[in-house]
């Protein structure tokens, strides 16, 4: 692409693939186009081509990834072998076992359900703060009410177990209006607006293709060999045996074995080895050696609210009945109820949002009972404890997760045993096998002061953008996608193969490396506000540490190798792995949150 022509008389093309229909590469896509079209026409640019992005997105009906939800008339999912059998029949409530057989079909009767992210916030990245700034006036998100997003955490001054909300105020949270997933879908549209025919031509397409696999094994070629006799392409994909065309430049903005697989087979040997992936609920303290992605179980669920005792005819359920108690004696609680809950009083759990708060769902009116609807997100060491077949959970399995998670809610609350299990009449069970980074790749090789936030390997015209290069959040995947649309169009300009971000081959002092995430290792669910008195992420110790802390142990009792007395010496927290979470408290004899892994 030397000229501004080709041999028929028209424009030279740049096509650019972008796998991956989430926020990054939705972001990715709109400031392609956004920032070609500001350039277009531009006479004093040295070069003036066409620009086509092409996404494939693997999302069933719509593209949004991780920032996604369930709408009401949402086609269901064919499900294969819905009659398995169960986990234990005489332990789960048959109301349990029939919303399972129902595998969530109903779930978003009621209005939209977010199952994934639940907030955004700019995270302090200023770009992503003026476009929630934006959404905001075009009512494409919502701000949480004040004091409506609380963390719930055990009361310390009590001799009685007790729990108590504490509101965070302060930084600005939002939501998606009518489901986080009108953001994506939001975005998609943007995207689409570029397709103008005739005069309304401004040098842009965009194609989405939806729900389509490209094959991990086989669906991506490097073609760049053979690029001065097939039209500069350097990238072909592939769905099986169908060819999906032939690409200039190519966009990673997914991860996890699909994205390390896709890219295994290319020469593109360094860029393919950031994308390498491994499963755990932390990393070492100097941040690891390669992508680190937790496991997170979402459970969707319905439950019954009736009458409240008073007869002053409102409805709730034993949850909302909880959180407001305990919102009533909280300063700064919101007087709208409590919209979002930070669990930190249970090792089991990261989150409660209510759907039926948020998004407004339709309430039987002069009715006896109602239904509220809400998420409930797990911590990742019980992801990994209780981890599956993503696409094809079993039965058992469900069954198993959904009681667990439940009699943790239930604990959590301080609420009787089985009020909230008894309550349940429809669940949708999820789990997120590659969630939320728990480092962040980071570099310098375009500035000293400020890290790159994607990367781009230029011989081999091939990038990659997500929230793992930058921050575990919304804002991170957004940030990052629009940083390497910017670098892709300049490389283009300038006809640069400048390379950013890619591992040295003798790392150096300055090379760039994975770091911990500390907001995401703390909190599991990645980067979302906290209060001031959140207890600070503390890393595992290495295997190394727990060997000598054993060996100078003796026969304590209550920890290997710092016990007293007589006794067995039970392994310590530490020792324990995903067992290793939860402390009595001596005074109260109650569980205590603790975020040391």
């Amino acid at each position: 692409m030397s000229s501004n022509t080709n041999s028929s008389g028209e424009k030279d093309k740049l096509s650019i693939a972008i796998l991956g229909g989430g926020i990054s590469g939705l972001s990715c896509a709109s400031e392609l186009l956004s920032q070609h079209k500001s350039t277009y026409n531009d006479s004093s640019s040295s070069k003036s081509y066409e620009l086509e992005v092409t996404m494939f997105d693997t999302g069933r009906l719509r593209p949004g990834g991780r920032c996604s939800s369930r709408l009401p008339n949402d086609r269901p999912a064919v499900i294969q072998n819905r009659s398995s059998g169960t986990y234990d029949e005489l332990q789960i409530p048959v109301n349990i076992q029939n919303a399972i057989y129902n595998y969530g079909d109903d779930i978003a009767k009621f209005g939209p359900v977010d199952h994934a992210a639940q907030i955004l916030s700019s995270n302090n990245i200023p770009n992503f703060e003026l476009q929630l700034e934006k959404w905001l006036e075009e009512g494409v998100v919502e701000s949480f009410p004040e004091g409506s997003v609380c963390e719930l955490l055990s009361n310390e001054n009590e001799e009685k177990q007790s729990v108590e909300l504490q509101p965070l105020n302060g930084e600005k949270m939002y939501y998606g209006k009518g489901g986080m997933g009108n953001i994506p879908i939001t975005m998609r549209d943007y995207c689409l607006s570029f397709n103008g025919y005739g005069d309304e031509y401004t040098g842009q397409s965009f194609r989405l293709n939806q729900d389509v696999w490209v094959s991990p094994s086989n669906g991506v070629k490097y073609i760049g060999k053979e690029k001065e006799t097939n039209g500069g392409y350097l990238w072909e994909l592939r769905a099986g045996k169908k060819s999906l065309g032939k690409y200039h430049r190519l966009v990673i903005s997914h991860n996890g074995k699909c994205a390390d697989r896709i890219m295994s087979r290319t020469p593109a040997k360094a860029f393919h080895s950031l994308l390498r992936t491994k499963f755990a609920p932390y990393v070492p303290q100097n941040g690891g050696n390669q992508m680190t992605l937790n496991s997170i179980y979402s459970l969707v669920f319905a439950v019954k609210s009736e009458k409240t005792e008073g007869g002053n005819g409102g409805l709730s359920s034993p949850i909302a009945k909880a959180l407001s108690n305990l919102s009533s004696s909280s300063e700064g609680s919101s007087e709208g109820g409590v919209y979002t809950v930070n669990i930190k009083n249970e090792p089991s759990l990261r989150l409660l949002s209510s759907n039926t708060l948020k998004h407004h769902h339709t309430r039987a009116q002069n009715s006896e009972s109602d239904t509220e609807v809400y998420t409930l997100l797990s911590s990742p060491t019980f992801g990994k404890k209780f981890k599956g077949p993503q696409e094809n959970l079993p039965i058992d399995l469900q069954q198993k997760v959904t009681i667990k998670l439940l009699e943790s809610l239930e604990k959590s609350l301080n609420l009787k045993e089985g009020s909230v299990i008894n309550s349940v009449i429809d669940i949708k069970v999820q789990l997120w096998g590659a969630a939320v980074p728990m480092n962040t790749w980071t570099s310098h090789s375009i500035s000293k002061d400020e890290v790159d936030g994607f990367v781009y390997d230029g011989r081999g015209g091939v990038g990659a953008c997500g929230d793992w290069i930058l921050d575990p959040s919304v804002a991170g995947a957004w940030e990052s996608g629009r940083r390497l649309a910017n670098h892709l169009l300049t490389a283009q300009e300038l006809d640069s193969k400048l390379s950013v971000g890619l591992p040295d081959k003798v790392p150096k002092e300055d090379s760039g490396k994975f770091i911990p995430s500390r907001s995401a290792l703390g909190s599991g669910i990645g980067t979302i506000p906290t209060s001031p008195n959140s207890a600070e992420f503390v890393f595992p110790k290495s295997n190394d540490q727990q060997q000598s802390n054993r060996s100078r142990g003796g026969r304590g009792r209550g920890g290997r190798g710092n016990g007293r007395g007589r006794g067995r010496g039970r392994e310590s927290n530490n020792d324990r792995g995903d067992k290793g979470q939860d402390k009595k408290d001596s005074k109260s004899n109650r569980t205590v949150y603790s975020v040391t892994l």
